[in-house]
């Protein structure tokens, strides 16, 4: 049996970091299972490292790449908080940073250069009119073989895919119509699941997967009260979390029942507080947190295990 491994990696902004960190000791714990990957599957800022991994990256360029340039990415100044008042009439930050330090890493390369697959995530707002169905909808990049009729993303540029799946709504502008996949797909896991077994693309078998999902860490949320008369007002500092958490937690249900414990593992840690996508000064609280995560729950095979026996190279 030859094992498909894929490695799919959730949205969060400047908590990539948290995700590059549990990239490394998981790495330590069990050398050479990222080289293993078959597929990276990102969303936003796990897009990001995904097209990074499948480059060449390794974790510590990546906790660099966040340490060193978090700040600039997320720089706001008063003049745009009093043109735009706050965020009411246009985004919080500009992509300018964010897309050279991408083409500095990422030149001119396109999906079709990079020995690994990827499927990365993000939202079309307008297919265009000479399609049939004319109507916004996920969208979701990668590098295989396109199935009859599809369009060939292997000529599409890496540093566009990163953009296009880290546009966040109020944060950044959208990207050539795109916007943030984490509207649809905050938690890809499943979306690569899919596209393994594709008949067209990926063309796996549903019992030689092995999946391994990492969030940013979970912010922790909750709402008191068994019945809630709440209107707009008391719903919507809520709403939009609830409506991109549901769906990640949706997405490790179906994953971690189609594939069980031998095929599947997710690493979702509650953080010690709320930290948001644009917290670039909590950069050293979150590798602070990343390692303290216990990389050995749940017995009895906590997930470094795992990851050494079921994608490490055999």
């Amino acid at each position: 049996m030859a094992k498909y491994r894929i490695l799919s990696l959730d949205g969060g902004g400047v908590r990539g970091v948290y995700t590059a960190v549990l990239l490394k000791r998981l790495e330590a714990r069990a050398p050479g299972f990222l080289a293993s990957i078959d597929l990276f599957a990102g969303t936003s800022t796990g897009g990001i490292i995904a097209l990074a991994l499948a480059f060449g990256l390794t974790p510590d360029d990546l906790i660099e790449l966040y340490h060193d340039n978090a700040e600039a990415i997320f720089a706001d100044s008063i003049a745009d908080d009093m043109r735009d008042l706050g965020k009411l009439l246009g985004a919080d930050y500009d992509q300018g940073p964010l897309r050279k330090l991408l083409e500095e890493r990422f030149g001119d390369k396109v999906l079709g250069d990079l020995v690994k697959r990827v499927l990365i995530s993000a939202f079309d707002l307008d297919p265009g009119e000479d399609q049939p169905e004319r109507v916004w909808q996920p969208r979701f990049f990668h590098n295989y073989p396109p199935a009859p009729g599809k369009p060939d993303d292997r000529t599409a540029r890496i540093v566009d895919v990163a953009l296009a799946t880290s546009a966040a709504p109020t944060f950044f502008p959208s990207y050539r119509g795109y916007v943030d996949g984490g509207v649809a797909a905050n938690n890809p896991s499943m979306c690569a699941l899919a596209q393994a077994l594709d008949k067209h693309t990926g063309k796996q078998k549903l019992e030689d997967i092995r999946l391994l999902s990492l969030s940013t860490g979970v912010d922790p949320r909750v709402v008191t009260g068994d019945t809630l008369d709440w209107g707009y007002v008391q719903w919507a500092p809520v709403l939009v979390h609830m409506m991109i958490e549901g769906p990640m937690q949706t997405a490790h249900y179906q994953c971690k029942r189609l594939l069980g414990e031998t095929g599947y593992r997710r690493v979702a840690p509650l953080l010690p507080r709320a930290i948001g996508l644009d917290g670039a000064k909590h950069v050293a609280d979150l590798i602070e947190y990343a390692n303290d995560v216990d990389l050995d729950a749940p017995a009895p095979l906590g997930v470094a295990e795992w990851v050494k026996a079921e994608l490490a190279p055999e």
